[in-house]
């Protein structure tokens, strides 16, 4: 059976003026923060991914007709730059396909991932400004400074995280020009670079060797929550058995590790209490049991024994629990 013809069979990636091209008729919405931020990284970084366009010849004064990437043509008409763009031909049904498909088929990254991305980014930023003014070495000294003083638990962590995020803010609006409000259109807000700097510096950059076995974990893995909750554990050590007590065992949740080594909420150590016991012969005992007998026992045995405002309790925390993974 011969394979279909790529769309992108014979293309031309080539530059022209935006004000060329016609983004009538879109499938999608234009978000114009998000059109507002591509532009300007587009401006300062250049751009990475060319838009794709067809031959519009029933409309001179605009030549193109644009298929993909139309926050990535706003931006370059807001920042008043050419736009590179790969030329496609098809059927209106293909070309409509190609559209769909590529938002469709854009792959949301999990939070692990997310955060790297984040901190490369941030560290761009900070080189580019170090660089305008020579002190890229004292920049990255004071950086190493305020996290070993964490480490050494000198300092906490969120204190660490809170300067570092007023400084990573002022830095990405001072290199793009960002406000806060288009910040956020590309989903780098106050809150989402401070949840991905918290994994990337207590997670990430201390266990490079673990991050991506950790990012795999089936519970935990793709649970901003949960990986939180690891990143607060103060102690690195005890932070390392608690990862490593995951990678072990897949079917564990964060608060079953940390428990495992003893680890309260808020990643302080837990104090022994009367009934520790019997949380630790519970836990045990539905380590042993398989994904079927869980679920069995969930809904004959355990719904049962609960009262009316535990049920309604379970239910609020398992919202949360599944917003925080959705």
């Amino acid at each position: 059976m011969n394979a279909r013809a790529s769309l992108l069979s014979g293309a031309t990636l080539f530059e022209l003026a935006p004000t060329l091209v016609d983004e009538a008729d879109r499938i999608g919405f234009l978000h114009e923060d998000k059109a507002a931020a591509l532009g300007r990284l587009m401006a300062v970084d250049g751009q990475r991914d060319p838009i794709k366009v067809v031959a519009n010849k029933k409309n001179p004064a605009k030549p193109w007709r644009l298929v993909t990437g139309m926050h990535r043509l706003i931006g370059a008409r807001i920042e008043c730059i050419p736009v590179w763009a790969i030329e496609v031909s098809g059927t209106r049904e293909e070309l409509a396909d190609l559209e769909a498909s590529e938002n469709l088929h854009r792959r949301p990254l999990a939070p692990i991932e997310r955060a790297k991305f984040t901190a490369a980014l941030v560290h761009a930023a900070q080189e580019r400004i170090a660089r305008e003014h020579g002190d890229i070495k004292q920049q990255k000294l004071a950086v190493k400074a305020r996290w070993d003083r964490v480490k050494h638990g000198e300092s906490r962590a969120e204190s660490a995280l809170t300067e570092e995020v007023g400084d990573t803010c002022a830095k990405i609006a001072h290199v793009y020009g960002w406000a806060e409000s288009t910040g956020e259109a590309l989903g780098m807000s106050r809150r989402s670079i401070h949840n991905d700097l918290q994994l990337y510096r207590l997670i990430i950059e201390p266990f490079p060797t673990l991050a991506e076995a950790l990012s795999k974990h089936p519970v935990v893995g793709e649970n901003g929550k949960q990986l939180r909750d690891i990143a607060q554990v103060k102690d690195e050590a005890t932070r390392r058995r608690v990862i490593e007590a995951l990678i072990d065992d897949a079917e564990l949740s964060a608060d079953m590790a940390l428990a495992s080594c003893g680890i309260g909420h808020g990643g302080t150590a837990a104090t022994p209490v009367a009934h520790q016991k019997h949380f630790n012969a519970i836990t045990s005992g539905w380590d042993r049991l398989g994904q079927r007998e869980r679920s069995m026992f969930l809904r004959e045995h355990f719904v049962p024994l609960l009262t009316p405002g535990q049920k309604r309790e379970l239910r609020d925390r398992l919202d949360e629990e599944l917003r925080d993974a959705g």
